[in-house]
């Protein structure tokens, strides 16, 4: 068991990160991709600990973990899969992480990735994905684009889903160290290699998406890459798998993709061609889209001042109605999402209200919205029950096309403002056999038999690999004693034993009062030393009375 109540500030905070704030799917900067409701807050770094030591059996050291399935709509409303990873192979990787991270740490330091792992003290999570400034993109764009006369613009073809395991080693010590000492298997980065696949039923090929581990380990591999880039010469910067590079010839501009792929290739990365492209200088930083949006707000907003005037519902939806016709133009719903994140935080009282039905009839067209609703219905402190019926739509329509968010967010929306769910919608979230959207649903308590039912389904088949799709609802079914411990490997006991709840509501576990002694210990023992310093130099720079001065 590594020493985890010893550990320095950085250290322990790196643990709780991973644990506790980045474990599932958590990294945009104020709505995350789970509806909060379901929070991971309790599993601390000590669980971690307690089920990583626990024994597994010689076909799960094989075979490792499959993991639960959110599909997060995109602007296209073409979902994206994230991941919630089941919690023994997670355990295992992030204390090998953890135990390691002297050796991993300089990933922090890279200074062409935008968005690399770092600690957000307020925020608690080590991967927040933070949009730059407008300021702050273009006055980078301007010194990486001076006397330059061509920008290259390309990304790595499906980055996540196609990393190579093992190229997380040759990452770590050089392809050639880790080749020769490919089969000993106490090496830390093989150990690294081992436990994230554990994650992905021990598959070579693709990582989860989601947990911050996932981005430690692409930012691992694609640093050694912008390390060879930056040898060569190229002024460029990577946004996650988004690489942007300012060049002074249309030779250097295809060198660089060259180079690139080239580099990509050596850890089994491929350049997606369709998003490749050289533009020639001078040329506008932000989509057109993007500019024509920001043109139609009310110009006062561009001053910044919180003294402004508030956005009226007559300004707020002409905005938006500019935006619904710009978005006929892309028709993805990515124009009607920035648009109300441009406008949410400026509304009045009256006109957040106001808003709400307009937005929440879009969210029926693009789930991508339901977020926003959300967030704008706790601002007007309105009750959602005045949207039952279109809740209950919007869910509908979702649990028909599989969407994880379109029935997750209204779910969480209703549970928070006690909103009554049609029992025919229930039936049709439980026939998706979508594992959140089950397990907010088992909060309402009104269709426990029905659920109990469809896992009990699951458990006759035997298939670990189905129970893995669903551990977070036979989990949350097994802490309610609604189900009997599905594995038999200890793991849902050892969970149970520290009350981890992963719909906590206003509950705290001794796990986290505990974090919190921790955390106050190490402040403590900080505050400590920084005055004893200060004692010390005080001391250095007093005379010593006893001796003379001449």
């Amino acid at each position: 068991m590594s020493q985890i109540f010893g550990d320095t500030n950085g250290q322990r905070a790196l643990y709780e990160a991973l644990t506790r704030y980045n474990y599932f799917p958590n990294q945009r900067t104020n709505i995350g991709e789970l509806p909060p409701s379901i929070d991971t807050r309790q599993f601390t770094p000590e669980v971690a600990e307690a089920i990583a030591a626990l024994e597994e059996s010689p076909e799960r050291k094989s075979s490792g973990y499959d993991l639960v399935e959110f599909k997060a709509t995109r602007y296209n409303n073409v979902p994206r899969v994230l991941a919630l990873a089941h919690p023994r192979g997670y355990s295992s990787l992030v204390k090998c992480i953890h135990d390691n991270w002297e050796l991993l740490k300089s990933i922090t330091e890279n200074e062409n990735s935008i968005i690399k792992p770092e600690f957000h003290h307020k925020e608690k999570r080590l991967v927040v994905m933070n949009y730059e400034s407008p300021f702050a993109k273009i006055s980078r764009s301007n010194s990486s684009s001076f006397a330059k006369r061509f920008r290259v613009h390309t990304d790595i073809a499906n980055c996540f889903n196609s990393i190579y395991s093992h190229a997380i080693a040759w990452a770590a010590v050089g392809v050639k160290e880790a080749k020769e000492k490919q089969k000993k298997h106490k090496e830390w980065f093989n150990r690294l290699d081992k436990y994230q696949r554990m994650t992905k039923r021990n598959e070579t090929q693709g990582i989860p998406i989601g947990s911050a581990t996932s981005s430690i380990v692409s930012e691992l591999i694609l640093g050694k890459i912008d390390e060879t880039l930056r040898i060569k010469g190229y002024e460029f910067h990577r946004y996650i798998d988004d690489y942007t590079c300012y060049c002074f010839t249309s030779e250097e501009a295809q060198s660089f993709i060259q180079d690139l792929s080239q580099s990509l290739a050596i850890y089994k990365l491929t350049l997606n061609l369709k998003k490749t492209s050289v533009i020639e200088l001078p040329a506008p930083i932000e989509d057109d889209w993007v500019l024509e949006l920001k043109s139609a707000l009310p110009s006062r907003l561009s001053n910044g001042s919180e003294d402004e005037l508030k956005i009226s519902i007559e300004e707020a939806h002409t905005f938006l109605n500019r935006a619904i016709g710009i978005n006929n133009g892309t028709p993805d719903g990515s124009v009607l999402k920035y648009a109300t994140t441009l406008i949410i935080d400026y509304l009045g009282d009256s006109a957040s209200i106001d808003l709400l039905e307009s937005l929440i009839n879009l969210s029926w067209y693009y789930p991508v919205l339901l977020p926003l609703f959300d967030k704008l219905l706790d601002k007007s402190g309105i009750n959602a029950g005045v949207f039952e019926k279109q809740l209950n739509e919007i869910i509908k329509e979702n649990a028909e096309k599989l969407r994880s968010d379109g029935m997750a967010w209204p779910l969480h929306t209703m549970l928070n403002h006690n909103v009554l769910l049609k029992s025919e919608n229930a039936r049709k979230i439980i026939d998706s056999g979508d594992c959140v959207a089950i397990t907010l649903l088992l909060e309402m308590y009104d269709f426990n038999d029905a659920i109990v039912e469809f896992a009990n389904k699951i458990l006759e088949s035997g298939d670990f690999y189905e129970k893995d799709n669903h551990w977070l609802l036979l989990y949350q079914l097994y802490l309610k004693d609604l189900i009997d411990e599905p594995y038999g490997d200890k793991v849902f006991e050892c969970l149970k034993k520290y009350n981890i709840n992963f719909i906590p509501r206003n509950t705290k576990t001794k796990a986290e009062t505990k974090c919190e002694m921790i955390q106050s210990d190490i402040e403590e023992g900080a505050l400590k030393a920084v005055f004893s310093v200060i004692e010390g130099l005080q001391n250095k720079d007093e005379p010593n009375q006893g001796s003379s001065t001449f």
